[in-house]
């Protein structure tokens, strides 16, 4: 029986047997932890009668970060309290004053803390990862681990291979029909791994439905048989004139059933099997109609059934198998994983007439584990049989709050707490807020105190929290007027919902709106009498791409941001900048390296300087003498010392440090060197270490492992934007939550479904593979509740004052942030202001529309300037030097480019699309680095091939986009490849016919009748520099040439926006984005280079003959229904011929 301690004290909590303490947002858990330490430390009220040294008190966390603010913390309250014990003056520190007054002497008491001060770098204080490889390390044959174990194996990566074993031995050698069925759940290994990978690491998993008995042999058999019957038996006919809804897919379906019947595949994968099954029938009748019977009918439901059967044994299989094999490989390998590490020791302590139990019992009487809701089962397995299977005198105190469980995704389990929290001996509650306004407090608790909000009130009750006596003036003033702690601000389309694009660009704008006004002086917004600044304000955002939008909204109102992130810092623009740099400094003759390396952000390197390398032959001699250097340092001492004497040289850190965001691209950049400094110890060879970065580079996992996560810079006076995960600990004064509506996108319901059900007093996991409605019920309902907790977990590191926004979105009614306000159900047309204005007390919360965001520039003249002025842009003579179409594409306009990096094909100006929660090629996310990305896919992409889904799946993961966009981007590649390029399609070139990012040089002959040539032909129009002198030489990439019934094309990839559907693709607007982006230019130079080319390696060339001419495939537009989309053109031989001649080439 658990009995709740409501008047918490730790100088009187009982320390014996089992403990639990939950802590709320802001209760002072790690202050608690330490005043605990000082306790254990004098022996005060303890079960051993004795003080503990420093070591013998075993404290646990989740993150190597954790442990050191634990270790700092502690450190500190033991100097506090010998301060107290040497001047016997607490000076208001309560808990001291107890401790001092309890002392029978505080000599010796300030002995024993001067101790455990002196010894606190062997305090044991460990993540639980690091505490279970102490103990297999130090406890060999008692654990039975194997002598020189590696202990830091990779997950991940041993999945990864276990999965494409997987793959190659069972998948494959499937009988045909059951194959292709396995392949429609798992197109590729990375897909098989990463929809096992939420599982398949979980212990004590019970999986549903069970395994089942089913002959593949059977189940094609019925299918053949069903579709004869279907098709001997007219059955089209008669459910047509039966009594089926003439709207629903039985009906309308009729004619496609049909032709499957008559086809000879079996498609076990063909959604037609369900639509006409029993179940989905019995749905498509008429009220008060007949339900059609016939034996086809009946068999179809058998084979649906027997499908269902399949599919889950599949799962069954391959998640044995999958198993196994990442076992087999460890055993080969002698390597653990950091999970083994818990296995392992939970084998050793469980296991029948161990001493170990008892022996880490002595060793450390008592433990402490903390952010104990983000355990699981394993690890409370050991802890449980260690602290109260063991001898008595021994002591476990979990410490947690189960509303702040927000890390399933990452294998913890807020049921394993909860089961804990049910046979705990005592149960205490911190009550007070030390955090956050009286205010604040008091809103707060109108919110969540209503019932079931966290949707287990029995396990997880919501327990108001008390203002700390101290804070009683915190106040938030606007020109003198106390604010409401709550800002709830509508974001809506009033007559309709809205897409999620627009209404989160909306709500960033608005928030960063605020935050102008709040740190613009004229608003005199203050906190305690103190003007409010920009780096006491911090947006919470969900998603990364979140996190830009915020960003974007800030930066166009001269706000400057810190985003703050557990994103892994090879994902971040530093990590490609460098990968490029090494790739030079591994090949320094390539000059082409070098100038990619060189034109990186990270190098800060002018165009002016790069400019000089082409007509410069010393100072071209210079840069790959330099590069030669760097090489030579890397192969005879390291890569550290190597990218370190790269940054002196080229003095990065002082030219980074001048600029906004400075700071964080160095500590990325240092951060870099030192990770790839330490893999090289266990990674032979530069190209090895290049291939190890670049695969670390395509690892998008939502929380990066913790020596991968961006560090942070300087932050000081910066606005923080911050995922919620990430702010879990932390506080602001105020924070901004512009999306609190949580977004699952497209779940699909044919994926397992984890879930937990209660069996004897206790939860226990499981997973469900099929469709059983309770157990997937259950589980939309779990992540339901960890939405709330994570909403709760947001709203709670305000200090002073949380803005939350309330978008329209459709799925807004289902929310947690709807159920926190009481909203129920909210029509398309109905607007969303009215379902909150006057539910809440006015003095509390604030409500307001959003109709008109304005857009104020903050504009603080007392802050220090940070940047120079622009310098003048340096004229750049037009004599030799290497052009490309770019370049001379630039020159030609009337006014001045701006100088840009990666493809400027799509406008990132224009407005994004209203596309009302639509996820299509139209909505795909635009810009350069998309434009790049899109470029790789098709580039990447075998034309001939049926599965691309491996390759949409990982230009997904480059993009940082869900899962969800999926299924877009493989019909949208589909389209592409099946579009009409007059008699052929993409999908009829072969590797063998084509070549990708084909490369030219050529000569240029001293010209300047080009533009006058290509203006009076009608290429040209609009320009300015009518005396464009080129000289020196041409260079380009072609994305395409390819081969097609012995003629020559060339196709260039655009990823332009013209706009939010197939119809703006028409002729006049491709004719328009060719003419505004001198594309006719781009052509023409490439078909000389192709025609100079051809002229050389063809043996009997002719331009009519072998030229076939050029295609640009404006990929957001291209269709396999009609040429819209796609410019095609064959300029005459005589304009080739002439231009050839102009620009140097020989005629014949």
């Amino acid at each position: 029986m658990t009995s709740t301690d409501t008047s918490f004290n730790p100088m009187t909590m009982p320390l014996d047997h089992g403990q639990l303490i939950e802590a709320s947002a802001g209760t002072g858990k790690t202050y608690t932890i330490t005043n605990l330490c000082l306790r254990l430390l004098l022996g005060r009220n303890s079960p051993w009668q004795r003080p503990l040294a420093i070591n013998e008190i075993l404290i646990l966390t989740f993150t190597i970060a954790a442990t050191s603010e634990l270790k700092h913390r502690i450190a500190k309250r033991i100097e506090e309290a010998r301060r107290v014990f040497r001047t016997k003056d607490h000076n208001g520190d309560d808990f001291l004053g107890q401790l001092l007054e309890a002392s029978s002497d505080s000599s010796t008491d300030l002995k024993l803390l001067t101790a455990a001060s002196q010894l606190i770098d062997e305090a044991s204080i460990f993540t639980i990862h690091g505490f279970c490889a102490r103990v297999l390390g130090e406890q060999t044959f008692e654990t039975g681990t194997l002598f020189d174990q590696e202990q830091n194996a990779e997950r991940d990566h041993l999945l990864k291979l276990a999965a494409e074993d997987c793959y190659r031995t069972l998948i494959m050698p499937l009988q045909g029909d059951i194959r292709q069925l396995a392949l429609t759940l798992w197109p590729n290994p990375a897909m098989l791994a990463r929809k096992l990978s939420p599982f398949l690491f979980r212990g004590e998993l019970q999986i549903f439905p069970a395994q089942t008995e089913e002959d593949a042999d059977t189940l094609v058999l019925k299918a053949r048989e069903a579709k004869t019957l279907w098709r001997d038996g007219e059955l089209e006919q008669s459910l047509l004139n039966g009594d089926l809804k003439k709207s629903l897919k039985p009906y309308k379906r009729l004619k496609q059933m049909t032709e499957f019947c008559a086809s000879p595949g079996i498609e076990l994968d063909n959604e037609l099997w369900k639509i006409y099954s029993a179940e989905s029938l019995a749905g498509a009748v008429k009220k008060g109609g007949d339900l059609p019977i016939h034996p086809a009918l009946e068999l179809i439901t058998e084979v649906h059934t027997s499908i269902d059967t399949a599919k889950i044994n599949l799962w069954h299989q391959v998640y044995a198998n999958v198993s196994s094999l990442m076992q087999q490989h460890k055993d080969t390998w002698n390597k653990m994983t950091v999970d083994d590490l818990l296995t392992s020791l939970a084998a050793a302590v469980n296991r029948s007439g161990s001493s170990l139990p008892d022996s880490m019992a002595n060793r450390w009487p008592v433990a402490m584990i903390d952010e104990f809701q983000d355990t699981d089962n394993i690890q409370n397995s050991i802890f449980s049989r260690v602290y109260q299977g063991s001898n008595n005198g021994h002591s476990l105190l979990t410490i947690g709050d189960p509303k702040q469980a927000i890390y399933s995704f990452r294998g913890a389990d807020v049921y394993t707490y909860i089961n804990t929290r049910r046979l705990s001996n005592r149960l205490h509650n911190l009550d007070v807020n030390w955090r956050s306004s009286p205010a604040l407090i008091k809103a707060t608790n109108i919110l969540f105190e209503k019932g079931n909000v966290f949707g287990n009130d029995a396990d997880m009750p919501f327990v108001p929290v008390k203002p700390a006596p101290t804070h009683a003036e915190m106040k938030m003033l606007v020109a003198g007027v106390e604010c409401p702690p709550y800002q709830f601000f509508v974001i809506e389309d009033p007559d309709s919902f809205a897409g999620v694009a627009e209404l989160t660009e909306r709500a960033m704008n608005y928030a960063a709106e605020q935050t102008v006004d709040l740190i613009n002086p004229d608003s005199q917004a203050c906190l305690d009498g103190k003007s409010v600044s920009a780096g006491q304000i911090a947006f919470l955002v969900r998603r990364r791409a979140d996190a830009v939008a915020a960003q974007r909204a800030l930066s166009s109102r001269g706000v400057q941001s810190v985003y703050l992130t557990q994103d892994s810092v090879f994902l971040q623009d530093t990590a490609a900048d460098l990968k490029l740099i090494l790739e030079a400094i591994l090949e320094p003759a390539n000059d082409r390296a070098i100038r990619a390396a060189l034109a990186t952000r990270l190098m800060q390197t002018t165009a002016t300087d790069i400019d000089r390398l082409n007509h410069d032959i010393q100072a071209q001699q210079a840069v790959l003498a330099e590069f030669r250097s760097y090489r030579e340092m890397w192969l005879e001492q390291n890569i550290a010392l190597m990218l370190n004497t790269l940054m002196e040289r080229r003095q990065l850190a002082q030219r980074w440090l001048q600029l906004p965001n400075g700071e964080r691209q160095i500590t990325n950049l240092r951060h870099l060197i030192e990770i790839l400094q330490k893999q090289s110890g266990s990674i032979k060879g530069m190209y090895q270490l290049i291939k190890w970065f670049s695969h670390e580079q395509g690892d998008t996992a939502t929380v990066s492992a913790e020596d991968r996560q961006l560090r942070l810079e300087s932050d000081e006076n910066l606005v923080k934007i911050v995922t919620m995960h990430a702010a879990k600990g932390l506080e602001y004064e105020i924070v901004m939550i512009p999306i609190p509506v949580f977004s699952k996108g497209n779940k699909n319901n044919a994926d397992p479904a984890l879930f937990h059900i209660e069996q004897e007093d206790r939860y226990i996991a499981g997973v469900e593979l099929g469709d059983d409605k309770h157990h997937r019920s259950l589980s939309a309902g779990e992540e339901h509740a960890e939405d709330m907790r994570l909403l709760y977990v947001a709203m709670t590191r305000a200090k002073y004052r949380c803005y939350l926004g309330l978008p329209k979105l459709k799925s807004f009614a289902s929310s947690a942030i709807s159920q926190l306000l009481g909203i129920e159900a909210l029509k398309k047309d109905q607007s969303l202001l009215p379902h909150v204005q006057g539910v809440l007390p006015e003095e509390l919360f604030e409500i307001v529309a959003t109709d008109n965001i304005a857009n104020t520039i903050f504009n603080d003249s007392n802050l220090p300037d940070r940047l120079n002025a622009p310098a003048e842009k340096p004229t750049v003579n037009d004599y030799w030097r290497v052009h490309s179409y770019t370049g001379v594409a630039a020159r030609l306009t009337v006014h001045e480019p701006v100088m840009v990096t990666g493809y400027a094909d799509d406008d990132t100006n224009q407005e994004s699309p209203n596309i009302q929660n639509l996820l299509s090629r139209h909505s795909f996310p635009r810009g350069a680095r998309v434009g790049v990305i899109l470029h790789s896919l098709m580039e990447d992409l075998d034309f001939q091939t049926d599965d691309y889904s491996a390759l949409c799946d990982r230009t997904l993961r480059r993009l940082g986009l869900d899962d969800e966009w999926l299924p877009v981007l493989q019909q949208w590649v589909q389209d592409i490849l099946k579009a009409p390029l007059g008699q052929f399609s993409l999908k009829d070139i072969g590797l063998t016919d084509r070549l990708d990012e084909m490369e030219f040089h050529f000569p240029l002959a001293t010209s300047t009748n080009l533009v006058q040539f290509l203006t009076e032909r009608g290429y040209l129009e609009g320009t300015a520099n009518k005396a464009l002198l080129l000289q020196g030489q041409m260079t380009g990439l072609i994305d395409l040439l390819f081969r097609r019934d012995g003629k020559y094309y060339i196709a260039d990839y655009k990823s332009n926006f013209l706009g939010n559907s197939l119809a703006d693709y028409n002729d006049e607007s491709i004719a328009h984005a060719m003419q505004s982006h001198q594309y006719h230019l781009q052509y023409l130079i490439y078909t000389v280079a192709v025609h100079r080319m051809l002229k050389q390696k063809l043996s009997g060339y002719r331009y009519e003959t072998h030229m076939g001419g050029a295609y640009y495939l404006f990929l957001r537009g291209m269709n396999p229904q009609d040429s819209r989309g796609i410019f095609s053109t064959k300029p005459d031989l005589d304009t080739v011929t002439r231009l050839d001649e102009l620009l140097g080439g020989i005629s014949g």
